[in-house]
Parts: C-alpha cells; sequence; structure tokens
C-alpha cells in the first residue's frame, strides 16, 4: 500500500508534468493548498519534502514552494533492507578504475585498527556514473589486504565491485558488511572528480566485507555527491 503522502507526491508531479503546474509557479501557501487538496497540512509537508529531495519543488522560508523541474534529478537510491540491497552499488552501477598501488596501513587512516599480513594493503582507486551521466557522483578507494593483492593483475578497467572479483578468484562469498556514513567537507581533489566546490558539503561511507568465515575481503572508503545519492534503511523489528 502506498503512503498517502507518497501518493500526492505522484499526484503533484503528474499535475507539473502536464503542465498543470508549469515549472516557476509558486504554489499556495500550505494551509490553503491542503484543504483545496482535502489533506492534511502534516500530509502536505511530507509529500513536499519528496518532491523537494528530488530537485522538483524549492521551498524557502517567506517566499514559498516553487515548482522548478518538470524531472526528478538523476540519483542513486541503495537501500538496505538485506546483505543483497546493500550490495547494489556494486551491482547497479561499474566501478571505473584509475589506478592502483601499494600503501602501509599506518598510511591510511581507516586501515587503523585492521590487520594485512605484510602491514601493506592494494589501494584501488575509481569513480561510478550513474547511466547517461557523464560526471561521476561516486570516488571510490577500495584497500584489500596483503592475502587478496594477487587480483591486481587481474582488474580490468570497469569491474562491477572488487569483492566480487575476490569471492571468484578465491571462492569465497560475503557473509557481513559493516559500515558507517558520515557528512563531510569534500576534500578538493575530490571535489574535482564528482564536480563539487573543494569544502562542499559530502557524505563519505566507509565499509568493511567480510567472508562467512570472518575474514576481512576489503574495506571500502567512497565519497558521494549527496544530490545524486540516497540512503535507505527500513528494518522491521519482530515482535517479542
Amino acid at each position: 500500500m502506498t503512503a498517502l503522502h507518497q501518493k500526492l507526491a505522484d499526484d503533484i508531479l503528474t499535475q507539473i508534468q502536464t503542465g498543470k503546474l508549469p515549472v516557476g509557479e509558486k504554489l499556495p501557501p500550505e494551509a490553503e493548498y491542503a484543504a483545496d487538496l482535502g489533506v492534511s497540512r502534516s500530509t502536505l509537508r511530507l509529500a513536499f519534502s519528496e518532491l523537494e529531495r528530488v530537485g522538483i519543488l524549492q521551498r524557502k522560508k517567506r517566499a514559498g514552494t516553487t515548482v522548478i523541474a518538470d524531472q526528478p534529478k538523476a540519483q542513486f537510491n541503495m537501500s538496505t533492507t538485506g546483505l543483497h540491497e546493500l550490495l547494489s552499488l556494486g551491482r547497479d552501477t561499474d566501478l571505473m578504475l584509475s589506478g592502483t598501488r601499494t600503501v602501509a596501513t599506518n598510511a591510511i587512516s581507516e586501515l587503523q585498527g585492521y590487520h594485512s599480513e605484510t602491514d601493506h594493503w592494494l589501494e584501488i582507486s575509481g569513480t561510478r556514473t550513474l547511466p547517461n551521466q557523464s560526471t561521476p557522483f561516486n570516488s571510490t578507494q577500495v584497500y584489500v589486504p596483503a592475502r587478496y593483492a594477487a587480483i591486481e593483475h587481474i582488474l580490468k578497467e570497469r569491474e562491477p565491485s572488487v569483492f566480487r572479483i575476490i569471492e571468484e578468484r578465491f571462492d569465497l562469498v560475503v557473509g557481513r558488511v559493516s559500515q558507517a556514513a558520515q557528512a563531510i567537507a569534500c576534500p578538493a581533489a575530490i571535489a574535482k572528480v564528482i564536480d563539487l566546490e573543494p569544502g562542499a558539503p559530502a557524505l563519505r561511507i566507509v565499509a568493511q566485507i567480510y567472508d562467512r568465515g570472518g575474514f576481512l575481503m576489503e574495506i571500502s572508503v567512497a565519497t558521494f555527491d549527496p544530490e545524486r545519492f540516497q540512503l535507505q534503511t527500513d528494518v522491521q523489528v519482530d515482535n517479542l
């Protein structure tokens, strides 16, 4: 069943796309518009928030709500309802590799506290791009412990994900993913790649992927343009 606010957002988008609400038009005040539509003000606000999130509406304090586009902006939605969905980034987009090198554990802050047999890691750098776009929405560095570093010689220019190569080469299966997301000021080098201003808000996700035996397969450090990436979590709690 579709939530009422989502249905309302879809109805408003349809009116925009059919020209009943043209781009540039300012919508009525919330209380008035909610009454006209026969919904509560809170439902309308949720619908507005959804349309603002996808770039259809713009809301400004004291200026009201304005239609600014008739098509949702391109965005990657990673839904985390389970392990399969959590790994969807490597299923639905390709990693365009830009280079590899060997790094020491103490040279990379995200590697502190993790073990690699030789105290060195294979660093694999790349970017991900949305379909029909030329500018990457993501910059990624993947760190592979020494036991799997031999994959460097079989990497192609474009790969779905590094852990898939490790799975195939070493006959392993992913059993656990641990990740943390953090808002950061985008470093200048990455900002240039994903078309952000240096220091602009960006989303960084650091993930550790383990096999079913509990052994670390990779650590990935991915930086995203937040306007083109959404992380959604939907967790159901069983009744006790």
